[in-house]
């Protein structure tokens, strides 16, 4: 479900439904206001969305759509923050900067097409065929880029362009091989150390909803190639990602580069309160999306994994209610 604030961001929302229909993905659209009719949102959340998969939810200004509507239903909600004013950067920080137990994965600002292509790798989450066909998508960037190249060449290039001459070089063969466990559903990677108390409240929160995950230290500058074959070697093991990272967060990046499945990142806060860790893990370019939380919020991305989950498993979904009912009570773990 495609579900706007206001039909004025109906551009932002045509992004989405455009990848929807590339993708052949059945879809709604409603309009909704969190502020102006919450009572329509209420009935549509809590009476439409039982064979709903995934929540999108397009909003700008005060954008309290997404975290009200997160607050009503266990389905997974996807926020596209909409540039109204302030650049968008109101709208982003209303719907990143959640409270425990209303987890919201936001996109980069009017990224409509980036929530579409993330609510497919959900659904891919029980679905072979479309995780094929996410696999086939991406390889065909390939192609894409080669032809905006030759078009960038045709259309600027002058007389002293040379293309440059092609050295083959032997990357150093990386013989390190990562397994997990056969019961393994999520892989949890960070750059360092620095963020482990972000990580233990994400394997604790995990672990509380019977959600079996690991945990890796691989980073994306000092070892790429050791990331790359990490990814190579256990994707087809794990349902999902989860990284934990802050400055510049190439990890998170890095991650969605070499996977289709959804990754959940958690921006962490080092330097300049964590904004720069924050937009740099959010602003994704199309087709590549980066499930965004708040600064160091680990058990809402855990919580948003068990929302995935709970898509398809009934034993999680249970888990799941008895969680959110202990919050209700400021009881976070037994």
């Amino acid at each position: 479900m495609i579900l706007l604030g206001s039909a004025s961001d109906y551009k932002v929302a045509q992004k989405a439904v455009n990848v929807f229909e590339e993708m052949d993905i059945n879809y709604d659209l409603r309009v909704a206001s969190a502020h102006r009719t919450s009572e329509r949102l209420k009935e549509i959340i809590q009476n439409e969305t039982e064979d709903i998969e995934v929540i999108i939810t397009i909003a700008g200004l005060a954008a309290h759509l997404p975290g009200v509507t997160a607050s009503l239903t266990t389905k997974p909600v996807i926020a596209v923050p909409v540039d109204v004013k302030l650049g968008g950067i109101d709208s982003l920080l209303s719907s990143t900067e959640m409270q425990l137990g209303t987890p919201v994965a936001t996109m980069g600002i009017d990224r409509g097409d980036n929530a579409a292509w993330l609510a497919c790798q959900i659904i891919a989450c029980n679905d072979a065929d479309l995780k094929n066909t996410l696999k086939e998508k991406r390889l065909a960037y390939n192609a894409k880029i080669q032809k905006s190249e030759d078009e960038l060449i045709e259309k600027i290039a002058g007389k002293n362009y040379r293309r440059t001459e092609y050295f083959p070089v032997e990357s150093e063969e990386i013989t390190e091989t990562i397994k997990l466990n056969s019961d393994t559903k999520v892989l949890i990677i960070s750059g360092n150390y620095s963020n482990m108390e972000v990580v233990k409240r994400i394997i604790q929160t995990l672990d509380t909803l019977k959600i079996k995950s690991e945990y890796k230290v691989i980073s994306a500058t000092r070892n790429p190639l050791l990331l790359e074959k990490c990814i190579e070697d256990i994707d087809d093991d794990v349902d999902l990602y989860i990284t934990v990272s802050s400055l510049s967060t190439i990890l998170t990046g890095a991650v969605v580069s070499h996977t289709t499945k959804p990754v959940i990142g958690v921006p962490c806060t080092t330097r300049l309160f964590g904004i720069d860790s924050l937009l740099s893990m959010i602003e994704m370019p199309p087709g590549v999306p980066t499930a965004t939380m708040g600064l160091d919020a680990g058990e809402n991305a855990a919580l948003f994994v068990g929302r995935i989950f709970a898509i398809y498993d009934k034993n999680i979904r249970n888990e799941l209610v008895k969680f959110m009912k202990t919050l209700h009570r400021n009881v976070y773990y037994d």
